[in-house]
């Protein structure tokens, strides 16, 4: 074992490392991505075809795996026009990252959620609806409709104006953003999940269908019940006003301090790091390592250099060798041929005098990772006369 394992060593490069490391980060960001509903149908998909990719080749079925080669293109575009929501939402979400820009929101301050937190107290007393929308730091333009710009600051009376059954706009929805009312009359759109919106209406609908699409908290008020629920990830919960305020303190700080693994401890985001690094590990040695040696032969020229100006090497000459290398089928995937030839240098041969040079020591640009078992002619033997 020890053995085994100083040869493995010997044999990663620095390029493999990097290899596996590029691969590592492309699964972590897809683990990220299937942790939520909207992309696990898409994840599910292109698993089960990797799946079927490998165990085809592994069998040697031979019809699936031509059909794999010849038809991957079409996959591809099959996959992006079936789930162009879930790809677009995770691209969004991943241009979003903390680590792509810096956020450009300010958390806001106590007062300004306990102004939120007793409006929504007196709206669910009087059992009065309303909709509030706190955006994350996903985009919200492509998911609502209509609105009013106002760009006023968040008063309670203000809010229960708004909200007054008489209003043009109670129906719609209020868009809070940097501490204050942006829009209202906002449309937002309704989620499909009826399992749950079981016995809610058409505002816990809207709610959860925009929490389905961004990462935007919003907060709901039932009219029939008198009820507070909040939707965030695609999921309703039914506060008190305390609850609300933690809550609301909690998702306003978390787009300034916190990653952008919604939900997601730390040591979740340790185990998907393992995990991600292991199956590049583990398709590393799968498609990349390989420990089989190859022996191939090829042609390279002959080429002369630093030869004087008036002279030529004199006929017969050698133009081409024959080398034979040794080495790991990934090795020679990565080789030039071109690149490679038997530079010998004359700069210090004598007029019509013979020189015997070593084609095996004047053979460049060869990879490490290949050895050479064989070159023909070994020797060759050159003369030069005036031209």
């Amino acid at each position: 074992m020890p053995s085994y394992l100083s040869e493995l060593i010997e044999q990663i490069r620095v390029a493999d490392a990097l290899d596996i490391g590029i691969v590592t980060l492309l699964i972590y960001v897809g683990l990220v991505w299937l942790r939520h509903r909207s992309t696990q149908s898409l994840g599910v998909v292109i698993v089960l075809l990797a799946a079927l990719y490998v165990l085809a080749g592994w069998l040697e079925m031979y019809l699936t795996t031509m059909v794999f080669q010849y038809g991957i293109i079409a996959v591809i575009f099959s996959i992006i026009v079936i789930f162009q929501q879930d790809i677009r939402h995770g691209i969004e979400r991943l241009v979003s990252s903390r680590w792509l820009r810096q956020s450009k929101h300010d958390s806001a301050d106590s007062g300004i959620i306990d102004t939120i937190v007793e409006t929504v107290a007196v709206l669910a007393r009087d059992q009065i609806g309303a909709l509030i929308v706190f955006p994350g730091r996903e985009p919200l333009t492509r998911h609502v409709r209509g609105g009013v710009l106002v760009d006023a600051e968040i008063s309670e009376p203000l809010l229960l104006s708004i909200f007054h059954p008489k209003s043009p706009g109670h129906d719609g929805a209020v868009l809070i953003e940097d501490s204050r009312i942006q829009q209202l009359s906002l449309h937002l759109p309704l989620s499909s999940n009826l399992m749950k919106v079981q016995g809610s209406g058409t505002r816990h609908t809207a709610a959860l269908g925009l929490s389905e699409c961004c990462d935007a908290l919003v907060v709901v008020v039932s009219e029939e019940r008198g009820t507070i629920t909040i939707a965030h990830n695609g999921e309703l919960t039914e506060l008190d006003p305390a609850g609300l305020a933690q809550r609301l303190e909690q998702f306003l700080a978390s787009k300034t301090v916190t990653s952008d693994l919604r939900g997601e401890s730390g040591w979740d985001r340790w185990y998907m790091r393992i995990a991600a690094f292991s199956l590049a590990i583990l398709l590393w040695f799968l498609f990349a390592y390989q420990t089989a040696t190859l022996q191939r032969t090829i042609i390279v020229p002959i080429e002369y250099r630093n030869l004087a100006e008036d002279w030529v090497v004199a006929e017969p000459r050698s133009s081409y060798a024959e080398v034979t290398l040794v080495g790991s089928d990934k090795a020679f995937k990565i080789l030039d041929v071109s690149a490679i030839a038997v530079s010998l240098e004359l700069k210090d041969i004598q007029l019509g005098t013979p020189k015997r040079l070593s084609t095996e020591q004047a053979l460049t640009n060869v990879p490490s990772e290949l050895s050479v078992n064989e070159i023909v002619p070994r020797w060759v033997n050159v003369v030069v006369r005036q031209k």
